[in-house]
């Protein structure tokens, strides 16, 4: 391995940029990223710069058998190119009786929860999943779970919770920087690797105590992927977390085609790192509002002039992805509502 020591990453992590490396610039001080001159310099495999947290490393041999992971719709339809979920509306929703109108309504096969986006303060994803569960929900649910603001201990509790609870899925990413919204400085106990691989060790019945607990079944692991990385840098952030044991892609937003043409991209050369057919669920906004371009170009997602129904034709043609994750944008519940079923036609349209 070779032994890479980056003192001024601001999140302190150890495997690479993280999402937040806006145009390759970090978002918490506007300097370059460290990372990105690293990875440019080492033209190794990426298995080489994956350090691995000194604890994960001696619970690695507690491991016995990974346990199975939860048949789902949404599985099922990955496999076959149509999964479809939907972003629950957590900016829209302020009553629990709300939640059950959005449920009545929403016909996906998975629903998932984020971790406040940007941020600003929300609800805690793993406990509305397992409010959303409670209710009946007939889709799948997938709790957003980040390393932002949550050691080893508090992530390990989130993990075993979406696990006991019924969570078909987890999104596991490190998490956005609170400082857009809030004056804080969050923690960051692991990195989107290693909270993989936390994940992974925690499903397989092995918790941070080295007490070893039977399991039967699991939630599938996901992770993020962000399509407007230069290719090869993204490659080898994606190969880590594979490495790792990520088994699905979420993408960052695309809102341009020339996003979907840099997920071609990063595919083809992960390929160099990794003999896998990993299914990638493209992330799209609807409506795309005037007033939300700039916002977006702010955070260095490119945004085109493409109809939404042209923008999901070119996510069609590429052969990796084998789904979508519909966010409606939308602080009125009755709005979010309308916008979910024009939205939700227009997929059916394109996609089935």
């Amino acid at each position: 391995m070779v032994d890479i020591q980056v003192t001024t990453c601001p999140k302190d992590l150890l495997n690479g940029p993280c999402g937040g490396a806006l145009n390759e610039r970090c978002e918490v001080d506007g300097k370059e990223c460290p990372w990105v001159r690293i990875l440019e310099r080492f033209n190794v495999d990426p298995a080489t710069l994956f350090e691995e947290h000194p604890l994960l490393l001696e619970l690695e041999d507690l491991v016995e058998r990974d346990s199975r992971p939860r048949d789902s719709a949404f599985w099922q339809n990955l496999e076959r190119g149509r999964a479809f979920s939907v972003e629950f509306p957590v900016a829209a929703v302020s009553k629990p009786e709300e939640s059950l109108q959005v449920l009545r309504e929403i016909r996906a096969n998975l629903v998932t929860v984020p971790d406040n986006p940007l941020g600003y303060p929300h609800y805690d994803p793993i406990a509305v999943a397992c409010y959303l569960k409670s209710l009946g929900l007939r889709s799948g649910v997938m709790p957003h779970i980040t390393a932002k603001d949550r050691n080893l201990n508090a992530l390990t509790s989130e993990l075993r919770t979406a696990q006991v609870f019924g969570c078909e899925a987890v999104l596991l990413t490190t998490g956005d920087w609170p400082g857009f919204a809030v004056p804080s400085r969050p923690v960051f106990d692991v990195d989107a690797s290693n909270l993989i691989r936390l994940a992974r060790l925690v499903f397989a019945g092995v918790m941070p105590t080295k007490e070893v607990l039977e399991v039967e079944s699991r939630p599938r692991v996901a992770s993020t992927m962000n399509p407007h990385y230069r290719p090869k840098l993204e490659a080898r952030r994606l190969a880590r977390k594979l490495i790792a044991g990520s088994e699905a892609f979420f993408t960052q937003v695309v809102a341009a085609g020339e996003s979907a043409t840099g997920i071609s991209k990063i595919v083809e050369e992960l390929k160099k790192y990794a003999d896998v057919d990993v299914p990638i669920i493209a992330s799209v906004l609807y409506p795309m509002k005037e007033e939300m371009k700039p916002f977006l170009r702010a955070l260095g997602i490119p945004v085109g002039d493409e109809p939404f129904e042209a923008l999901l034709e070119e996510l069609k043609a590429v052969e990796a992805v084998r789904g979508l994750n519909l966010i409606v944008s939308s602080r009125s519940l009755e709005e979010w509502l309308g916008l979910w079923r024009e939205a939700r036609e227009i997929i059916k349209g394109v996609f089935e």
